[in-house]
């Protein structure tokens, strides 16, 4: 049996593992095995790849009409068939730097992410926190804390608009706390919105 794709979270983006089957224990990595997708989450990983890991395998799901099946994986408790995938499966101590950092979550900076479609590939990276930085071709995240913005641009397209919110959903979710996602389009901006720039 021809051993799986294998995807790693680097810095906002997933990575095609050339040597599949070595799991860092900070790290977070998507297998695609057909009709089953891994989500493999390492103890000593940060929230940005833990959803970054869990919104990609929602996206490979739907690109397979939900017929794939989601499995996730607590690094360190593997079951005997997730094993049997790889010819040399082992655990290291690799933790690759992510994109969320901690001083963020104590002090409530504000953050602005990027989502921007190439290709066939859905692009997450952290931008500078200013209304210079919005693109009417591509969709924002602005994370204000108590609320999550999702911001539209006029230009930007349908997947990455459905990729936008499924993202904010999943960062939502690894998120600590509970907070509103609200969609803005381009041009309908509310106050509170842009004050969260400041």
């Amino acid at each position: 049996m021809p051993e799986p794709t294998t995807y790693h979270i680097q810095k906002g983006r997933l990575v095609k593992m050339k040597n599949p089957g070595n799991f860092g224990l900070g790290d977070c990595y998507l297998v695609d095995a057909g009709l089953k997708l891994y989500l493999w989450i390492g103890p000593n990983s940060q929230v940005d790849e833990k959803f970054l890991t869990a919104a990609s395998a929602v996206m490979s799901d739907q690109a397979r009409e939900g017929k794939a099946d989601i499995d996730r994986i607590e690094g360190g408790n593997e079951p005997a068939e997730f094993k049997a995938l790889f010819d040399d499966f082992q655990l290291t101590d690799e933790d690759t730097e992510g994109i969320l950092k901690k001083v963020h979550m104590e002090s409530h900076e504000h953050k602005l992410w990027r989502v921007h479609r190439e290709g066939d590939e859905t692009f997450f990276a952290e931008v500078e926190l200013s209304k210079d930085s919005l693109k009417s071709d591509d969709v924002f995240l602005l994370d204000a804390w108590d609320d999550i913005f999702v911001w539209r641009g006029k230009d930007a397209t349908a997947r990455e608009k459905f990729d936008g919110t499924i993202l904010a959903r999943r960062y939502d979710a690894e998120r600590v706390g509970v907070q509103e996602i609200e969609i803005i389009e381009e041009g309908q901006e509310p106050e509170e919105f842009f004050r969260s720039f400041s």
